[in-house]
């Protein structure tokens, strides 16, 4: 009797053992699949110009840094217009002091090089409304993380550091029914 509850105390833990073993490579597999997927929605975003970088982290120009509230500080590139709202701490050319960016309009001189050997994308853009005109290169790393920089005329050179986030494509739904009379 005590052979057999050795026996079956036996065969259930190796049975317990071989599970947990298929069951971390099935977690490993659905991970590396889901990162894949993360980096196939990155790299389209970017090839379609559609995509949101929300920044982390404002770096001052002679060190220091500051933290960024993301849902505040963002660049927006949405088909051919662009939005720039940020945190800005630095010189100005100008009599009043500037303490932030707000720039809505569309862009120009859109440029991706994709060094795949470093799994970077390089981003140029120009975005301008009226007189004033951004130049901006983002440097977006496989994982979604971005590195921006951002410079003018009117203020000093800036640097912003974030995440990549694609626009979805969203489906148009009615609220309204059409019904026949």
């Amino acid at each position: 009797m005590k052979n057999l509850i050795g026996v079956f105390l036996t065969i259930f833990v190796l049975a317990s053992c071989s599970s947990s073993r298929e069951s971390k490579t099935v977690k490993t597999e659905l991970k590396r699949e889901k990162i894949l997927a993360e980096q196939a929605a990155l790299k389209e975003a970017i090839e379609t110009r559609q995509f949101i970088v929300k920044f982390d982290r404002l770096y001052f120009r002679h060190g220091g840094w500051a933290q960024l509230k993301p849902r505040a500080n963002f660049l927006i590139v949405d088909g051919k217009k662009a939005i720039v709202s940020s945190a800005y701490i630095g010189r100005s050319a100008s009599t009043l002091p500037i303490e932030g960016i707000k720039v809505q309009g569309y862009y120009s001189d859109y440029e991706v090089i994709n060094n795949s050997s470093k799994g970077l994308y390089e981003i140029k853009l120009k975005v301008s409304r009226g007189g004033d005109t951004f130049d901006l290169f983002l440097t977006v790393g496989k994982d979604g993380q971005c590195h921006t920089s951002l410079s003018s005329l009117r203020i000093d050179y800036v640097n912003y550091s974030g995440h990549v986030v694609p626009i979805l494509p969203q489906e148009f739904k009615s609220n309204t029914e059409v019904s026949t009379i």
